[in-house]
């Protein structure tokens, strides 16, 4: 299963991968997959994993490593996730591409900020590549930022109801994201009551549409 996460041209590496992170999950596992296409080729991304532990049993030369970091950007773990996308942003490979799109449609800006940081062109390309292969799964992310900003930036703190969440401008997004909300909401606010208040950010300051508009016109020119 954690090797479909990866297109068949990968599928020793995946295989590879896919071992060395499943000794490192925790003993109860449930989780959902989303479908994409990446290089042409339908992939299942897990929309989260729960690790017992980061440690791998995999080395950093090892040509398996990147893509078992690939999957621990879908860490129940916060840090675990940044640690990991740090790792594909710093040499990345067109198929990571999925992983990283993810990740946009999520809530810790800090990663959102690394993400941005490290937009080369070669990354820019494959994404809006990734995104022209798949636009309503962009269209999604795109909510999942406008929802992720009204409910941690836009008011700051993550002690406010999730349910004050106010309908965003496409309502379409905001049936469709409501359950997910619900699901993340808890990962969410434990990792934010440790550090206390968030920032808050105007719609114009919020790096994740910031990224968005900046995917979005590279994909308007590659049209």
């Amino acid at each position: 299963m954690l090797a479909d996460a990866f297109a068949p041209a990968h599928r020793s590496m995946a295989l590879s991968a896919g071992e060395a992170v499943v000794r490192a999950l925790t003993s109860r596992q449930w989780t959902e997959r989303f479908a994409v296409r990446a290089e042409g080729q339908g992939v299942l991304i897990p929309a989260r994993l729960y690790f017992a532990t980061d440690r791998l049993r995999l080395s950093r030369g090892d040509p398996a490593w990147g893509y078992a970091r690939a999957l621990q950007t879908r860490s129940s773990d916060g840090f675990l996730r940044q640690a990991a996308a740090r790792d594909l942003i710093g040499d990345f490979q067109p198929w990571a591409t999925p992983f990283i799109v993810a990740l946009i449609g999520e809530y810790i800006v800090e990663i959102l900020e690394d993400i941005a940081a490290g937009l080369t062109p070669e990354m820019t390309l494959a994404l809006t590549a990734f995104i022209a292969e798949n636009p309503a799964y962009w269209r999604t992310t795109k909510c999942r930022v406008m929802s992720y900003w009204d409910a941690y930036y836009r008011h700051g703190g993550s002690d406010m109801p999730v349910t004050h969440v106010l309908p965003i401008e496409e309502a379409s997004c905001w049936s469709r994201m409501k359950r997910r909300m619900l699901r993340y909401w808890n990962v969410g606010h434990r990792y934010d009551r440790g550090n206390g208040m968030r920032r808050s950010y105007r719609r114009d300051e919020y790096i994740g549409f910031k990224l968005i508009n900046r995917l979005d016109l590279a994909v308007a020119g590659q049209a």
